[in-house]
């Protein structure tokens, strides 16, 4: 009970507090009197096919990647990307470097097709930033999507760096070890199988965060609470897992050895019981 009441309240708090804490940083925060372009609000569009494929045509004729940012306007860290996109740091950046694409998902409820253009078999939240080699279609920065979960806590310092360096590296090395690749099969059919499970659980949760979201008083119905926690901690321990995964692949190879991999086992949710 102590634990459902602590998500209860925070859930219920947090537009106030995070308010609050907007307006105590406004003075010293580089973004406080920057407004978030048009360009980069997230709105629903039964265009997105050939959005996507205009972003990597443009990206690929300027010789720029293409950026693809899946999000929605509920989501705080959504719209703090949006505003540290919108800066002139930044703009200097994206217009030198990106194609830009800002996805709106709904309600975890849509975006699923896009990301799967790159290999990705499903988005672990918002915003999801994707940065997409058009010549290749290979995805650039799998490894280190997680940190834009909580973009808005990245100073824009970082943005200016992360997105500056990768434009360095516009393709991953190949992979020429036949054990290497044995590996990321393995690791890619576990990620594959997590991703069924996940999007099952947005369908779920889906509705249950609309109604919280939509709701004037903000209030957070205990099945909510309930069901929206364990499915926040399996997406994120799904990404930390592969990376894990992946690190122990490349030390078994360096150290000849071709041991099986300790893939996780996730408990159930409630309504899978």
């Amino acid at each position: 009970m102590l634990i459902r009441f602590i998500i209860t309240l925070t859930l219920v708090l947090s537009t106030h507090s995070v308010q609050a804490s907007e307006n105590l940083q406004n003075q010293e925060s580089p973004t406080a009197n920057v407004t978030v372009l048009p360009e980069y609000t997230f709105s629903p569009s039964n265009k997105l096919k050939s959005q996507v494929e205009s972003t990597l045509a443009l990206a690929k004729a300027e010789q720029k990647l293409a950026l693809f940012v899946l999000g929605a306007q509920w989501c705080h860290d959504s719209k703090g990307l949006a505003k540290n996109f919108s800066t002139p740091q930044m703009q200097q950046v994206l217009s030198a470097n990106y194609q830009v694409l800002f996805v709106d998902v709904g309600y975890l409820e849509s975006g699923f097709e896009l990301v799967k253009q790159f290999n990705q078999p499903i988005y672990y939240g918002t915003p999801t930033v994707m940065v997409v080699n058009p010549n290749t279609k290979q995805l650039l920065n799998k490894l280190t999507m997680r940190k834009w979960l909580n973009a808005y806590k990245v100073p824009l310092n970082e943005y200016v760096e992360y997105f500056s360096n990768l434009t360095e590296n516009r393709d991953l090395p190949a992979i020429k070890s036949k054990t290497m690749q044995a590996y990321l099969q393995e690791i890619n059919h576990f990620e594959q199988q997590q991703a069924i499970r996940l999007k099952k659980a947005y369908q779920v949760v889906g509705p249950l965060l609309k109604a919280y979201m939509e709701s004037d008083a903000k209030e957070a119905s205990t099945e909510f609470v309930d069901k929206w926690q364990p499915v926040q901690d399996y997406r994120y321990s799904i990404q930390d897992d592969i990376k894990a995964l992946i690190a122990q692949a490349k030390s078994n190879v360096e150290q000849g050895s071709n041991q099986a991999l300790d893939f996780p086992i996730y408990p159930d949710f409630i309504w899978e019981k």
